[in-house]
């Protein structure tokens, strides 16, 4: 594998993976043999290691995944002690305003005319004596004086109340209903009021209880035999097997375009393979997993947790029929949760799709702007591959750009789509769509405008990192050299076990919207 630059944020890099046989251990890369650069980033800085490995195997182009990088870096891990993942957590609620349980007035056809007092019954102890409340800011016309402390009544608080108006005014019953929400507009007070308001609603938090945290592990044997006789091996030109160890090689770029803190190292190559494995495993756990109750090989109970897809099923879930989708969906499924939340100015959209999402959002937004009535020049959209000369006629030549990849609306603001490849991964033909295709999905992770992912990984707090374990047997493979030639067993075999914990929560899916077709399997 050549070398490749790869641009970062902070520069580029240069990043090399390749593999080895021994022969090349003790020839050309006798210098990785020292050690196991890999177990030795587990060892002395295991709080690094996730990190570490996500952005080893993206720079040298073994193994990358967009989600797992997604998850990774939506802040600071929320750490779980109790392993069977069970945890609470606090999400931002809006004040809920006191709610009328009863209306003991609505007998009365007038309430509150000539000055007569009625009573209302509401679910929460808001209001204090001289407050002034309301249900309708607009179409209220006559407004309500709360005139004593409330009183028990069952589970709720009966409180007295007077209209605010003249002696023909009184209160409709249409405002007096059951479930009405009540609102302080202000107090009235005069030269003698010794009865003040209090505080109103005010934000508060919601205890929420979750359990997404689960173990996923893998392992591998390698018998002696087989390390002998390397079966199904390649090798290269000289007769050697060429992979028994695989190589890193990455290099930060200076302002020179130099190499520097090149870092170098090694590990096998069944390693490697088991740990792009567990990544595999971990970005399908984290996005596809299913909650529910199974057993293990003994037959003891093990608990399966939700991916993030099953969670986003909690939140706001928008289905379309095929070839229904359009831009004015986006407009009305955004706008209503942007509505009286996030201000015009502040409101701004990412949304999460597939390949196919990507193809079919472009093809809407161009529907929708040729449907704006807008003008435009066909000269701005074209181009050429020559000028016309050498006899060659420009018009025979020509190419044309007009694609869509965002779009702005005042329900909706600055609206952006980003491919997730997650999304595009399909495993059976029944997870295809029409023209082998994966059916467009739509997510988007936080419409609260507060700027934050809305998502977070779980972690277990007594095993923070993968675990990695080798079992020596009876053998005489590198991987028992590297140990020492330590043997635990008679058993002519080694075995590699990788056991890792894993769990992704949705911290308020009421934030969250899943646009997706109706399934048509």
């Amino acid at each position: 594998m050549p070398n490749m630059n790869i641009p970062r944020v902070n520069g580029r890099i240069v990043a090399n993976a390749g593999t080895a046989s021994s022969y090349y251990q003790k020839n050309k890369l006798g210098k990785f043999t020292d050690k196991n650069f890999i177990e030795t980033m587990l060892r002395t800085s295991p709080d690094q290691y996730d990190k570490a490995m996500i952005r080893l195997f993206t720079d040298t182009r073994l193994y990358s995944n967009d989600f797992v990088d997604l998850v990774m870096n939506s802040g600071a891990p929320f750490v779980s002690n109790d392993p069977n993942g069970v945890f609470t957590y606090k999400i931002k609620k809006r004040a809920e305003l006191p709610k009328i349980m009863v209306n003991l007035a609505d007998t009365t056809p007038k309430p509150g005319i000539d000055g007569q007092t009625f009573d209302l019954v509401f679910d929460k102890e808001m209001f204090a004596v001289n407050d002034v409340i309301s249900a309708h800011r607009r179409e209220q016309e006559v407004l309500i004086q709360i005139v004593s402390d409330f009183e028990p009544y069952q589970n709720f608080f009966k409180y007295t109340c007077k209209a605010v108006g003249e002696s023909t005014d009184y209160v409709h019953q249409r405002f007096l209903g059951v479930g009405t929400e009540y609102f302080k507009i202000g107090m009235l007070s005069g030269e003698y009021t010794t009865s003040w308001s209090s505080l109103g609603a005010i934000d508060g938090s919601l205890e929420v209880v979750n359990d997404v945290l689960q173990q996923y592990g893998i392992e591998h044997t390698i018998t002696d035999w087989a390390d002998a006789t390397k079966i199904g091996v390649k090798y290269d030109a000289a007769g050697k097997p060429i992979n028994d160890i695989t190589y890193y090689s990455i290099a930060e770029i200076d302002i020179n375009g130099q190499p520097i803190n090149v870092t170098v190292g090694w590990e096998p190559t069944v390693s490697k393979l088991m740990r792009m494995e567990m990544i595999r495993m971990k970005a399908n756990t984290l996005m596809w997993g299913r909650k529910g109750n199974g057993v293990d090989e003994k037959g003891r109970p093990v608990r399966a947790k939700a991916g993030l897809w099953q969670q986003l099923h909690l939140g706001n879930v928008i289905y379309y029929d095929r070839g229904q989708f359009s831009i004015n969906l986006l407009r009305s499924a955004v706008g209503d949760l942007f509505y009286n939340r996030v201000r015009i100015e502040d409101r701004h959209v990412k949304i999460y799709t597939n390949r196919s999402g990507m193809e079919l959002a472009a093809t809407a937004m161009k529907k929708d702007f040729n449907g704006s009535g807008f003008t435009v020049l066909a000269s701005d959209f074209l181009d050429s591959k020559s000028n016309g000369a050498n006899g060659k006629d420009r018009r025979l030549n020509q190419g044309y750009a007009f694609q869509f990849d965002h779009f702005m609306t005042v329900e909706t603001g600055l609206v952006e789509f980003k491919e997730l490849e997650q999304l595009n991964e399909h495993a059976t033909f029944l997870e295809l769509g029409p023209n082998k295709k994966t059916p467009p999905i739509y997510i988007i992770l936080d419409i609260s405008g507060e700027g934050g992912s809305n998502i977070r990984e779980c972690k277990l707090g007594t095993r923070p990192n993968m675990m990695y374990k080798y079992i020596p047997g009876a053998t005489d493979s590198n991987i028992a050299k590297m140990f020492g030639n330590l043997a635990t067993s008679k058993d002519p075999y080694d075995t590699i076990l990788m056991k890792d914990w894993a769990g992704i929560f949705l911290e308020d899916p009421t934030r969250t919207i899943l646009i997706k077709e109706y399934p048509q399997l």
